[in-house]
C-alpha cells in the first residue's frame, strides 16, 4: 500500500488558507501580511515581499528566487520525514491516516549499519563540504555526520525512516578507497534522502550524495541520489512501486559517458513520458572571473555558477524528445565496434559476427538434434558472464529440463561424474556442489518463463517488458516462434508471424536488448544445406531478422572421410544472413555429447564460466585423438 495522493490533496483542500498560516508560523516569516498572505522570502534576502500564497495550489511561491513550498515541504525542512509530515497534515485536517505497509526489502536485527554519533567532531565534514559550496544548514538538514576518524558519513533511510545504508567518504582527495559503505548483506538498495521527499512533486535523481546536497543547497528539496553512482541500478526494482507515485522525474546524472548511460537507462526503464533531464554543460565560467573550467556534475556547477544558475537548470529541465523522428544530423552511423553485445564464445563464429549485438533480432534455425539448445546455452552463459541478464521462453523443453541442460553446459567435464546404467552405458551428471554453485551464481541473472503461464503473444511481451525495465535484462530468447500463440487466426498465420517479428524488433531497439529467436526449418532432405527460403512460416521471418544462423549435423560419411573438409567435425554453423557485415560462411565445429558444448579449439573445449572460481593448471584431454591433429597445441 502507498500513500494516496488524493488523501494529501483532500487534506490540503480541507485546511484551505490555514495551510498558509501554519507555514507562516513554522517559517517564522518576517513582515507577514496575514490579510494578503504574503511576506519577505525566508530563503533569500529581500526588502519587497515576494513570498506569496497561492490558494489554488495551497503553497507559497517566491517570485524572487522562484522557490515553491507547501506545508509538507516545510515540515520536512523542519526535520520530519515525509510520512510523518503527511500524518501531521491529515491530523490538522481531521482526516484519518494510516501508515502504509513497508514494501522495501530490509532486514531486522541489523549488525550493520550503525548510526554515527552526532557528538563526533564535525569540523572536517563542514570544512570539506563547505569548500564544495555546501552550507552547514544543508549538511545539518541532510543529517550528514562524521565518524570518529573525521570521515563523512551519509545516512540513507527508507521512506519509513529505517536506517538502511551508511556511505562513507574521505574528506580529502584520495586515489584509492575514497568511498565505502556499510549495510546488511541482504539489504535492498535504496536512494539517499528518499525519506524526506514529497511524492506529490517532481523528483530529481542525482548520481551522488554531494550532488544531491548541491541541488538541495540551490533550494530544490525534492532530490535523491543513487548510492553506487552509475554502476548500480538494483534500486529501480526494489523501489518500483515507490517510484510509480511520481508524476514527473528529473534525471540529473553526470555529464560523462557513464552518467549519460545512466540517464539513458533511467529514461528507458522509468518511461520517457514521465522523465525529464538536466543537460550538464561541458564547461562554465568560474564566478564571473573570465576563467573557463570543465564541469560534469551538479556540485561543480554549483561551485562555478552558484545556486540560482543550478536551480534554473532544474526548473528548465528538458523534455525527452520525440523518438519517432530524427534529423539526419541526429542519426548516428552504424559502427559495429561501438555497438553493445557479447561474443558467442565460439572463436571462428565470433571472427565473422564479432558479437551478438543488442538492438536487433538474431534468428536461429536448424533440423532437430542439430544443437540449437546447446548453442543457446553457450551464448546465455557468455552473455551472463558479461553482465547481460537473460530471459528464456521455451516450449521446447520444460523448465526443469531447461535448467538441467543449462547446468550441464555450465559445469563442463571437470565438474561431472559418470554412473553406469543397467544397459551398460555410462550416464554423466553434474556434481552436487557444482549444481549448487551454478544456481547461486546465476540466480539473479537467468529468468525462465514458467511452464504454467499462458503462451499468448501479449502475455509474453508483458513479461519481457517488465523484465527489461524493472529487472534490467539484456538478452531475450524465444524457443521457438511456432509455440507462441500469435494474434491472427490460423487463416492469416503469415501476417501474425510478420507482426510478431516486427514487434520483437521494436522491443529490441526500444530497450537496447539482444533477442535470439528460434524458427524451425521446413522439411528438407537430411544433410542438405539450410538457406534463406528454408525457414518454416512467413518469408518475412527471415527478411526482418538482423541475422540468421543455421545449424546442421555433419553426415557420418563426411565426418569419417579424411579427404572431406568436414573431417572430424560434428556440426556446421552457417551464417545464412548478416545485415551488419553482409557475410555468409560455414563454420564447422566439434560437439561434446557429455557436457553438451560446441568448441573449435582447446580454450573453448576447456572453458571455465564465471561461476567456477577454481584455477586449473592443466587442460582436459580431447575426446578423440584425431581432434588433436586438427589444431596445433596452443
Amino acid at each position: 500500500m502507498l500513500i494516496d495522493k488524493e488523501t494529501i490533496e483532500k487534506a490540503k483542500e480541507k485546511l484551505g488558507d490555514e495551510n498558509a498560516l501554519l507555514m507562516a508560523e513554522l517559517l517564522e516569516l518576517d513582515n507577514f501580511d496575514e490579510k494578503n498572505l504574503k511576506s519577505c522570502c525566508p530563503y533569500h534576502n529581500e526588502d519587497t515581499p515576494s513570498f506569496i500564497y497561492n490558494p489554488k495550489k495551497y503553497s507559497y511561491h517566491c517570485f524572487g528566487c522562484n522557490r515553491t513550498v507547501d506545508l509538507i515541504d516545510v515540515l520536512v525542512e523542519k526535520g520530519k520525514t515525509f510520512v510523518d509530515a503527511v500524518k501531521i497534515l491529515c491530523d490538522k485536517a481531521n482526516i484519518e491516516f494510516s501508515c502504509p505497509e513497508q514494501h522495501v526489502k530490509t532486514l531486522h536485527g541489523y549488525k550493520y549499519p550503525h548510526e554515527e554519533s552526532r557528538d563526533n567532531d564535525m569540523s572536517k565534514v563542514y570544512d570539506y563540504l563547505g569548500k564544495r559550496g555546501i552550507s552547514k544548514a544543508t549538511i545539518d538538514y541532510l543529517d550528514i555526520r562524521s565518524d570518529s576518524n573525521g570521515n563523512i558519513a551519509f545516512h540513507s533511510y527508507d521512506q519509513f525512516d529505517t536506517l538502511t545504508v551508511v556511505n562513507y567518504r574521505k574528506p580529502f582527495k584520495a586515489k584509492e578507497n575514497k568511498c565505502w559503505f556499510q549495510k546488511d548483506a541482504d539489504t535492498a538498495d535504496i536512494l539517499f534522502n528518499m525519506n524526506r521527499v514529497n511524492t506529490t512533486k517532481p523528483l530529481v535523481i542525482t548520481e551522488g550524495q554531494i550532488d544531491c546536497a548541491s541541488v538541495i543547497e540551490a533550494g530544490y528539496l525534492n532530490c535523491v541520489s543513487v548510492l553506487k553512482g552509475s554502476q548500480g541500478m538494483g534500486w529501480i526494482e526494489n523501489l518500483w512501486d515507490w517510484l510509480k507515485q511520481f508524476d514527473s522525474i528529473i534525471v540529473f546524472s553526470d555529464g560523462d559517458r557513464a552518467g549519460l548511460k545512466m540517464r539513458s537507462e533511467l529514461i528507458n526503464r522509468l518511461g520517457a513520458m514521465k522523465c525529464k533531464y538536466v543537460e550538464v554543460p561541458s564547461e562554465l565560467e568560474y564566478k564571473n572571473t573570465g576563467k573557463i573550467y570543465p564541469v560534469k556534475d551538479a556540485n561543480e556547477i554549483l561551485q562555478c555558477k552558484g545556486k540560482e544558475y543550478l536551480l534554473e537548470l532544474i526548473n528548465t529541465a528538458k523534455d525527452i524528445p520525440i523518438t519517432s523522428v530524427a534529423k539526419l544530423s541526429e542519426i548516428k552511423e552504424l559502427n559495429p565496434t561501438e555497438m553493445d553485445g557479447f561474443e558467442s564464445g565460439i572463436r571462428e563464429l565470433d571472427k565473422e559476427l564479432m558479437k551478438i549485438f543488442t538492438g536487433g533480432v538474431t534468428l536461429l534455425t536448424g533440423l532437430p538434434s542439430a544443437g540449437k539448445t546447446t548453442f543457446l546455452n553457450q551464448i546465455v552463459l557468455m552473455a551472463m558472464d558479461n553482465g547481460y541478464k537473460t530471459f528464456l521462453f521455451s516450449r521446447e523443453l520444460l523448465n526443469g529440463m531447461s535448467k538441467g541442460w543449462f547446468t550441464q553446459v555450465a559445469a563442463g567435464r571437470r565438474n561431472m561424474h559418470s554412473i553406469r546404467l543397467a544397459n551398460g552405458n555410462d550416464f554423466y551428471i553434474v556434481n552436487d556442489d557444482a549444481k549448487k554453485n551454478i544456481t547461486q551464481h546465476y540466480d539473479d541473472s537467468f529468468f525462465i518463463y514458467k511452464d504454467e503461464e499462458e503462451n499468448s503473444e501479449d502475455k509474453l511481451f508483458e513479461s519481457m517488458e517488465l523484465c527489461a525495465t524493472k529487472k534490467g535484462l539484456r538478452l531475450f530468447i524465444i524457443d521457438n516462434l511456432m509455440t507462441v500463440q500469435l494474434h491472427a487466426d490460423t487463416a492469416d498465420t503469415n501476417k501474425a508471424q510478420t507482426d510478431f517479428m516486427n514487434r520483437l524488433i521494436k522491443f529490441s531497439m526500444k530497450y537496447d536488448v539482444a533477442v535470439v529467436c528460434i524458427a524451425h526449418p521446413r522439411k528438407i532432405q537430411g544433410g542438405a544445406d539450410i538457406g534463406l527460403f528454408d525457414v518454416a512460416g512467413s518469408q518475412n521471418i527471415v527478411n526482418l531478422a538482423t541475422r540468421t544462423i543455421g545449424l546442421k549435423r555433419v553426415k557420418e560419411s563426411d565426418k569419417e572421410n579424411v579427404s572431406n573438409k568436414y573431417y572430424g567435425f560434428d556440426v556446421i554453423i552457417t551464417i545464412i544472413k548478416d545485415r551488419i557485415f553482409g557475410s555468409t560462411k560455414e563454420i564447422p565445429v566439434f560437439y561434446d555429447t557429455i557436457d553438451r558444448r560446441f568448441y573449435s579449439n582447446y580454450e573453448e573445449y576447456d572453458r571455465v564460466y564465471g561461476w567456477d572460481k577454481t584455477v586449473y593448471t592443466t587442460l582436459l584431454p580431447y575426446v578423440e585423438k584425431n581432434r588433436k591433429e586438427v589444431f596445433p597445441d596452443e
